[in-house]
Protein backbone atom coordinates (compact mmCIF):
# COMPACT_ATOMS: atom_id res chain seq x y z
CA UNK A 1 0.00 0.00 0.00
CA UNK A 2 1.68 3.52 -0.85
CA UNK A 3 2.22 5.49 1.99
CA UNK A 4 -0.34 8.68 2.38
CA UNK A 5 1.14 12.31 2.34
CA UNK A 6 2.10 13.41 6.07
CA UNK A 7 0.96 9.95 7.41
CA UNK A 8 -2.74 11.62 7.52
CA UNK A 9 -6.24 9.53 7.48
CA UNK A 10 -7.94 9.43 4.52
CA UNK A 11 -9.43 13.35 3.75
CA UNK A 12 -13.03 11.98 3.88
CA UNK A 13 -12.57 10.98 7.26
CA UNK A 14 -11.24 14.00 8.46
CA UNK A 15 -13.67 15.74 6.87
CA UNK A 16 -16.32 13.71 8.52
CA UNK A 17 -15.23 13.53 11.82
CA UNK A 18 -14.53 17.71 11.85
CA UNK A 19 -18.04 18.60 10.71
CA UNK A 20 -19.62 16.17 13.67
CA UNK A 21 -17.19 17.35 15.79
CA UNK A 22 -18.35 21.09 15.84
CA UNK A 23 -21.80 20.42 15.72
CA UNK A 24 -21.76 17.27 17.93
CA UNK A 25 -24.14 15.47 15.37
CA UNK A 26 -24.15 13.13 13.01
CA UNK A 27 -27.15 14.00 11.42
CA UNK A 28 -26.18 17.85 11.35
CA UNK A 29 -22.94 16.75 10.17
CA UNK A 30 -24.08 14.72 7.02
CA UNK A 31 -26.72 17.95 6.57
CA UNK A 32 -23.97 20.09 5.86
CA UNK A 33 -22.18 17.01 3.74
CA UNK A 34 -24.85 16.56 1.40
CA UNK A 35 -24.49 12.96 2.61
CA UNK A 36 -26.45 10.32 5.26
CA UNK A 37 -25.72 10.31 8.95
CA UNK A 38 -24.69 6.75 8.15
CA UNK A 39 -22.17 7.54 6.02
CA UNK A 40 -20.91 9.78 9.02
CA UNK A 41 -21.07 7.90 11.48
CA UNK A 42 -19.03 5.34 8.67
CA UNK A 43 -16.24 8.14 8.53
CA UNK A 44 -15.78 8.39 12.03
CA UNK A 45 -15.21 4.74 13.01
CA UNK A 46 -13.32 4.08 10.41
CA UNK A 47 -11.00 6.92 12.29
CA UNK A 48 -11.56 5.85 15.39
CA UNK A 49 -9.98 2.38 14.20
CA UNK A 50 -7.42 3.75 12.50
CA UNK A 51 -5.97 6.40 15.24
CA UNK A 52 -6.89 3.12 17.94
CA UNK A 53 -8.66 5.86 20.02
CA UNK A 54 -12.36 6.51 20.44
CA UNK A 55 -13.30 10.37 19.52
CA UNK A 56 -16.74 10.31 20.51
CA UNK A 57 -18.64 9.14 23.70
CA UNK A 58 -21.75 8.35 23.07
CA UNK A 59 -24.95 9.53 25.39
CA UNK A 60 -28.61 9.93 25.74
CA UNK A 61 -28.39 13.38 24.46
CA UNK A 62 -26.14 12.48 21.35
CA UNK A 63 -22.31 12.96 21.45
CA UNK A 64 -19.23 13.90 23.33
CA UNK A 65 -16.19 14.44 22.37
CA UNK A 66 -13.79 12.73 24.32
CA UNK A 67 -10.22 14.31 25.51
CA UNK A 68 -8.18 13.09 22.34
CA UNK A 69 -11.25 14.14 20.37
CA UNK A 70 -11.40 17.34 21.35
CA UNK A 71 -7.60 18.06 20.57
CA UNK A 72 -8.13 16.47 16.80
CA UNK A 73 -11.35 18.68 16.34
CA UNK A 74 -9.54 21.67 17.10
CA UNK A 75 -6.49 20.83 15.37
CA UNK A 76 -8.59 20.48 12.15
CA UNK A 77 -10.86 23.37 12.85
CA UNK A 78 -7.62 25.49 12.63
CA UNK A 79 -5.83 23.80 9.50
CA UNK A 80 -9.26 24.59 7.40
CA UNK A 81 -9.63 27.37 8.76
CA UNK A 82 -5.67 28.71 7.44
CA UNK A 83 -6.84 26.64 4.16
CA UNK A 84 -9.69 28.92 3.48
CA UNK A 85 -8.51 31.85 4.18
CA UNK A 86 -5.62 31.11 2.07
CA UNK A 87 -8.12 30.26 -0.98
CA UNK A 88 -9.96 33.14 0.11
CA UNK A 89 -6.59 35.72 -0.43
CA UNK A 90 -6.59 33.63 -3.98
CA UNK A 91 -9.42 34.72 -4.91
CA UNK A 92 -9.24 38.10 -3.90
CA UNK A 93 -6.63 38.35 -6.26
CA UNK A 94 -8.81 38.16 -9.25
CA UNK A 95 -12.18 39.05 -7.97
CA UNK A 96 -13.45 42.64 -6.73
CA UNK A 97 -12.82 43.19 -3.18
CA UNK A 98 -15.73 41.96 -1.03
CA UNK A 99 -16.52 40.73 2.28
CA UNK A 100 -19.52 39.44 4.11
CA UNK A 101 -21.26 40.92 7.53
CA UNK A 102 -22.96 39.15 9.54
CA UNK A 103 -25.72 40.87 12.07
CA UNK A 104 -28.81 39.91 13.90
CA UNK A 105 -31.94 41.72 12.11
CA UNK A 106 -32.16 44.27 15.20
CA UNK A 107 -28.60 45.24 15.28
CA UNK A 108 -28.71 45.37 11.03
CA UNK A 109 -32.14 46.97 10.73
CA UNK A 110 -31.49 49.77 13.67
CA UNK A 111 -27.59 50.14 13.58
CA UNK A 112 -25.78 48.72 10.50
CA UNK A 113 -27.79 49.42 7.35
CA UNK A 114 -28.76 52.97 7.96
CA UNK A 115 -24.79 54.03 8.13
CA UNK A 116 -23.53 51.69 5.69
CA UNK A 117 -23.68 54.50 2.87
CA UNK A 118 -20.78 55.95 4.27
CA UNK A 119 -18.98 53.29 4.08
CA UNK A 120 -19.54 52.74 0.31
CA UNK A 121 -19.16 56.23 -0.60
CA UNK A 122 -15.78 55.93 1.02
CA UNK A 123 -14.55 52.37 -0.58
CA UNK A 124 -16.53 52.44 -3.47
CA UNK A 125 -14.49 49.50 -4.94
CA UNK A 126 -15.35 47.11 -1.73
CA UNK A 127 -18.53 44.94 -2.38
CA UNK A 128 -20.37 44.22 1.48
CA UNK A 129 -22.55 41.30 1.77
CA UNK A 130 -24.97 40.83 4.59
CA UNK A 131 -26.03 37.81 6.34
CA UNK A 132 -29.00 38.48 8.49
CA UNK A 133 -29.55 36.02 11.17
CA UNK A 134 -30.90 36.02 14.46
CA UNK A 135 -29.13 32.20 14.77
CA UNK A 136 -26.12 32.03 16.10
CA UNK A 137 -22.88 32.23 13.60
CA UNK A 138 -20.05 30.32 12.97
CA UNK A 139 -17.37 32.16 12.15
CA UNK A 140 -15.35 28.48 10.97
CA UNK A 141 -17.12 27.93 7.76
CA UNK A 142 -15.67 30.57 6.51
CA UNK A 143 -19.10 32.11 4.68
CA UNK A 144 -18.49 35.00 6.83
CA UNK A 145 -16.01 37.41 7.32
CA UNK A 146 -17.03 39.58 10.11
CA UNK A 147 -19.61 39.38 12.63
CA UNK A 148 -21.32 41.79 14.82
CA UNK A 149 -22.29 40.19 18.23
CA UNK A 150 -23.47 41.50 21.89
CA UNK A 151 -21.63 39.86 24.74
CA UNK A 152 -17.90 40.20 27.07
CA UNK A 153 -16.17 39.98 24.34
CA UNK A 154 -14.59 36.53 25.40
CA UNK A 155 -15.27 33.62 22.66
CA UNK A 156 -13.17 30.63 22.10
CA UNK A 157 -11.47 30.67 18.84
CA UNK A 158 -12.50 34.50 18.02
CA UNK A 159 -11.05 37.65 17.47
CA UNK A 160 -13.02 40.41 18.82
CA UNK A 161 -13.20 44.79 18.77
CA UNK A 162 -15.74 46.91 20.96
CA UNK A 163 -17.57 48.96 19.68
CA UNK A 164 -20.19 50.29 22.52
CA UNK A 165 -21.81 49.59 25.01
CA UNK A 166 -25.54 50.09 25.79
CA UNK A 167 -28.48 50.94 28.05
CA UNK A 168 -31.65 48.89 28.88
CA UNK A 169 -35.10 51.39 29.10
CA UNK A 170 -38.55 50.47 29.17
CA UNK A 171 -39.82 52.04 26.33
CA UNK A 172 -43.53 51.89 24.71
CA UNK A 173 -45.61 54.01 22.20
CA UNK A 174 -46.88 57.32 22.97
CA UNK A 175 -50.44 56.12 23.10
CA UNK A 176 -49.53 53.64 25.41
CA UNK A 177 -48.15 56.17 27.97
CA UNK A 178 -50.33 58.53 27.61
CA UNK A 179 -53.17 55.84 29.11
CA UNK A 180 -51.04 54.61 31.93
CA UNK A 181 -49.53 57.88 33.27
CA UNK A 182 -47.34 58.15 36.30
CA UNK A 183 -45.87 54.78 35.70
CA UNK A 184 -43.00 54.01 38.04
CA UNK A 185 -40.29 50.95 37.49
CA UNK A 186 -42.29 49.41 40.56
CA UNK A 187 -45.63 49.47 38.06
CA UNK A 188 -43.86 47.60 35.25
CA UNK A 189 -44.75 43.96 35.85
CA UNK A 190 -48.53 44.79 35.69
CA UNK A 191 -48.24 46.09 32.66
CA UNK A 192 -47.84 43.77 29.55
CA UNK A 193 -44.25 43.28 29.22
CA UNK A 194 -42.88 41.86 25.42
CA UNK A 195 -40.06 40.21 25.69
CA UNK A 196 -37.82 38.09 23.93
CA UNK A 197 -37.04 34.46 24.16
CA UNK A 198 -34.90 31.84 22.69
CA UNK A 199 -31.96 34.27 22.19
CA UNK A 200 -28.35 33.52 23.14
CA UNK A 201 -27.82 33.58 27.34
CA UNK A 202 -26.27 36.91 27.09
CA UNK A 203 -29.54 38.36 26.25
CA UNK A 204 -30.93 40.73 29.03
CA UNK A 205 -34.27 39.86 29.91
CA UNK A 206 -37.37 41.45 32.05
CA UNK A 207 -36.21 39.68 35.15
CA UNK A 208 -33.02 41.04 35.05
CA UNK A 209 -33.71 44.49 34.52
CA UNK A 210 -36.08 44.27 37.32
CA UNK A 211 -33.16 42.93 39.61
CA UNK A 212 -31.09 45.86 38.44
CA UNK A 213 -33.71 48.09 39.69
CA UNK A 214 -34.54 47.04 42.84
CA UNK A 215 -37.85 45.40 41.76
CA UNK A 216 -38.15 42.67 43.88
CA UNK A 217 -40.87 39.81 43.81
CA UNK A 218 -41.75 39.86 40.23
CA UNK A 219 -41.17 37.84 37.42
CA UNK A 220 -41.52 39.02 33.74
CA UNK A 221 -43.61 36.01 32.61
CA UNK A 222 -46.50 37.53 34.98
CA UNK A 223 -48.23 39.67 31.77
CA UNK A 224 -47.88 40.23 28.12
CA UNK A 225 -45.95 38.36 25.09
CA UNK A 226 -43.24 36.34 24.49
CA UNK A 227 -41.42 36.89 20.76
CA UNK A 228 -38.07 35.51 19.14
CA UNK A 229 -37.41 38.51 17.38
CA UNK A 230 -36.29 41.69 18.57
CA UNK A 231 -37.67 43.54 15.40
CA UNK A 232 -41.04 42.11 15.74
CA UNK A 233 -40.91 43.18 19.48
CA UNK A 234 -40.22 46.95 18.63
CA UNK A 235 -42.66 46.50 15.92
CA UNK A 236 -45.39 45.45 18.00
CA UNK A 237 -44.19 48.21 20.52
CA UNK A 238 -45.15 50.49 18.54
CA UNK A 239 -48.06 49.33 17.66
CA UNK A 240 -49.10 49.93 21.52
CA UNK A 241 -48.95 46.32 22.76
CA UNK A 242 -47.06 46.90 25.30
CA UNK A 243 -43.61 47.93 27.05
CA UNK A 244 -40.84 46.47 25.77
CA UNK A 245 -36.73 46.56 26.65
CA UNK A 246 -35.26 49.22 24.79
CA UNK A 247 -31.45 48.89 23.44
CA UNK A 248 -30.16 52.34 23.38
CA UNK A 249 -28.35 52.65 20.93
CA UNK A 250 -30.45 50.54 18.93
CA UNK A 251 -34.07 52.42 19.41
CA UNK A 252 -32.69 55.86 19.27
CA UNK A 253 -33.94 56.90 15.92
CA UNK A 254 -37.23 55.75 16.84
CA UNK A 255 -37.46 57.73 20.20
CA UNK A 256 -36.11 60.80 17.83
CA UNK A 257 -39.16 60.35 15.58
CA UNK A 258 -41.47 60.14 18.35
CA UNK A 259 -42.45 56.43 17.41
CA UNK A 260 -41.62 55.13 20.90
CA UNK A 261 -41.06 56.88 24.20
CA UNK A 262 -39.52 56.22 26.86
CA UNK A 263 -41.91 55.00 29.94
CA UNK A 264 -39.56 55.63 33.04
CA UNK A 265 -36.32 56.85 33.85
CA UNK A 266 -34.25 54.29 35.11
CA UNK A 267 -31.22 52.78 32.71
CA UNK A 268 -29.48 49.74 33.19
CA UNK A 269 -25.96 49.76 31.73
CA UNK A 270 -25.80 46.57 29.87
CA UNK A 271 -23.05 44.24 31.65
CA UNK A 272 -21.62 43.32 28.22
CA UNK A 273 -20.90 45.14 24.88
CA UNK A 274 -21.64 44.85 20.91
CA UNK A 275 -18.24 44.00 19.19
CA UNK A 276 -16.87 43.01 15.36
CA UNK A 277 -16.06 39.81 15.51
CA UNK A 278 -14.17 37.31 13.23
CA UNK A 279 -12.15 34.08 13.37
CA UNK A 280 -8.69 34.32 14.95
CA UNK A 281 -7.49 31.79 12.56
CA UNK A 282 -7.67 34.20 9.78
CA UNK A 283 -5.76 37.07 8.65
CA UNK A 284 -7.68 39.95 7.82
CA UNK A 285 -8.41 40.98 4.55
CA UNK A 286 -7.81 44.79 3.40
CA UNK A 287 -11.81 45.22 3.22
CA UNK A 288 -11.84 43.42 6.54
CA UNK A 289 -9.89 46.10 8.15
CA UNK A 290 -11.33 48.91 6.07
CA UNK A 291 -14.92 48.13 7.77
CA UNK A 292 -13.48 47.60 11.10
CA UNK A 293 -11.83 51.12 11.47
CA UNK A 294 -15.04 52.07 10.07
CA UNK A 295 -17.39 50.88 12.48
CA UNK A 296 -14.80 51.95 15.33
CA UNK A 297 -15.48 55.73 14.04
CA UNK A 298 -19.24 54.98 13.79
CA UNK A 299 -19.29 53.82 17.18
CA UNK A 300 -17.76 56.99 18.51
CA UNK A 301 -19.83 59.45 16.16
Amino acid sequence: MARRPYDLPPMTTLAAFEAAARHCSMKTAASELNVTPGAVSRQVKALEEELGRALFVRVHRGLELTSEGSELAETLALGFARTADVCRRLRSQTDTPSLTVGATTAFAGYWLIPRIGSFWQRFPDVTVNHAISDDPIDLRRGDIDLALRYGDGTWQGIRAIRLFSDHLIPVCSPDFAATHPGITAADLPDLPLLRMTGVDASWIDWDAWFAWAGVSGTSAQKRGRSLNNYTVVLQATRGGQGVALGWERLVTPLLDSGELVRLVDQAMPSPGAHYVIWDEARTPSRPMVQFCDWLQEQALA
